[in-house]
């Protein structure tokens, strides 16, 4: 009874529909299917305070480095935000697999598109892959009416 309440209470929340497309560049052309996910609500909260919580950790660990040479900061800072991705995906599988198969996907061309993402701040993650190296490109959304959002993401390193 609870479980049937619970799940028509969430059904009823106003939700909305997130289109988006990865644009490569000739420096960053994936070389593996995408991951793309979207967090919303407790998930975002989650998946921000993991990153802010591993920069900071490799901040407090490397910090001579990252003095000395930024570009080992921004490294680290995609590790961060991977990392982040991952425990976060992970925990959105726990909690409910289907909630978790909705709002990720595994992409081999450039568009994406997320059905009845709830409403309200969101943030669009991708997980792209070049060569050897793994960068996450991620974009803040807004959902507030019908309408599609579009996203388009692209590299944030220069």
């Amino acid at each position: 009874m609870l479980m049937a309440l619970l799940l028509s209470t969430v059904l009823a929340l106003p939700t909305g529909t997130i289109e988006g497309s990865i644009s490569p560049t000739e420096k960053f052309k994936p070389s593996k299917p995408i991951q793309v996910a979207v967090f919303s609500g407790d998930y975002l909260n989650l998946y921000l305070s993991e990153v802010q919580q591993r920069i900071d950790n490799y901040w407090e660990n490397y910090r001579g480095v990252f003095i000395e040479n930024k570009e080992a900061f921004l490294v680290f800072r995609d590790r961060a935000q991977r990392q982040a991705m991952e425990s976060t995906l992970n925990q959105m599988r726990r909690d409910d697999p289907l909630h978790y198969s909705h709002f990720s996907q595994t992409i081999t061309g450039n568009t994406f598109v997320f059905r009845e993402v709830p409403q309200g701040e969101c943030k669009v993650v991708a997980l792209i892959t070049v060569g050897n190296q793994e960068f996450v490109w991620s974009q803040s959304v807004i959902l507030a009416e019908k309408s599609p959002a579009f996203v388009a993401l692209k590299p944030t390193n220069p």
